[in-house]
């Protein structure tokens, strides 16, 4: 028999951190590579309970009735239990198998976690935590078949060899999504814009100069992370919290009135568009300084840095908003009306629109 190829693990999640669409499918080499019939990423802790999990080859898998049920809670779930046993003995990073799942089954309260792993078929696994910090856990792990057998030690060796390298892609697409906050910030300085960029936790990411001003003079005070200041109709607390919060608003208003005499400011908050997942640092909502005055440039220039608009995509979305048939804008624009049909369906994505009137709807929020 020829020798094992050796992987380059760092390949394989390194691309995932570049482009996340690709962690399925580096999750299921992972998964191949052990012997195993499913590679797992969760994240725990944040705004939700559960932010993210992502399981290879899981469809049909009742996710909501187990969370409903406490599925992951310490006295429910040996997974969590035999990571909470590690926690407390102080070690934060070990690779977890079998044998400390034997140990947890024992104390579990309840065998709503356990029927559920005998339904779809995984009782036997390994995992460990690839980070753990003040935004909370996000952890690593093989879920196998009871006909795949327990975890090989060889198995377990190449496992941690694949967990390392998946630790610093974790690591890598925090700091390229925390990237993203600081970009758009930079984009309203290029407006001479106030601007608060805030993440799904409802705190500060990123924030022009302009708002670093209103911090300074104390208009705005930053605790904890979270913005605070006395608005009218309501708190600019209130006003993030409602942005950030599941089912909560798209678009808010508030006034901040200053002291010593000078003009209010007028924020206006937007929920940025919703991705499927991330790690949490990444842009989720902006509060900007309500214009006076604006002009088709200003309007235009506002959505290429809020929302990436190329300024065709600007330019087209004003002239939808402004009621004018597509037929017109693609004679005027002296493009295809397949041409436009792309470019419509483009700036739909990026606004995070699923057709004309939800566009109309957003942008009659910034137009006003």
């Amino acid at each position: 028999m020829g020798a094992r190829v050796s992987i380059d693990w760092d390949d394989v999640f390194m691309a995932a951190a570049l482009e996340p669409a690709l962690w399925m499918e580096s999750l299921d080499r992972m998964a191949r590579e052990t012997g195993a019939s499913h590679g797992q990423l969760i994240g725990i802790g944040g705004a939700r309970d559960l932010p993210f999990n992502l399981i290879t080859n899981s469809d049909g898998w009742r996710f909501q009735e187990l969370i409903d049920a406490g599925g992951y809670l310490a006295d429910v779930n040996y997974r969590v239990a035999a990571n909470e046993d590690q926690l407390a003995r102080g070690y934060y990073d070990p690779i977890i198998c079998e044998a400390h799942y034997d140990r947890a089954i024992e104390r579990l309260k309840s065998p709503v976690y356990m029927e559920f792993c005998a339904e779809i078929d995984i009782p036997h696994g390994c995992q460990t935590n690839l980070v753990l910090d003040g935004m909370g856990l996000i952890g690593l792990a093989t879920l196998r078949k009871a006909g795949e057998g327990r975890t090989t030690p060889e198995q377990l060796r190449v496992f941690a060899a694949a967990a390392a390298a998946a630790r610093r892609a974790v690591r890598l697409q925090e700091r390229l999504e925390g990237q993203q906050g600081k970009l758009l910030a930079g984009a309203f300085d290029a407006l001479a814009m106030t601007a608060f960029v805030i993440d799904s936790r409802g705190r500060l990411l990123a924030h022009s100069q302009g708002a670093e001003a209103l911090l300074t003079a104390g208009d705005v005070h930053l605790r904890d992370g979270m913005i605070e200041a006395r608005g009218t109709p309501y708190p600019l607390s209130r006003a993030v919290a409602a942005l950030v919060a599941d089912g909560g608003t798209s678009h808010v208003q508030l006034r901040l009135d200053l002291c010593g005499g000078r003009p209010s400011v007028f924020l206006e908050g937007f929920r940025l568009p919703v991705r499927s997942w991330s790690f949490g640092r990444v842009p989720h909502a902006i509060l900007v300084a309500k214009q006076t005055h604006r002009d088709r440039a200003g309007v235009m220039a506002f959505l290429s840095a809020i929302y990436g608009l190329t300024s065709a995509e600007a330019d087209i979305a004003i002239r939808l908003y402004e009621g004018r048939p597509r037929g017109d804008i693609a004679a005027e624009r002296a493009v295809t009306a397949e041409t436009l049909r792309g470019q419509i369906k483009s700036l739909y994505s990026k606004i995070g629109a699923d057709g004309e009137a939800a566009l109309i709807r957003t942008l009659a929020a910034i137009m006003a």
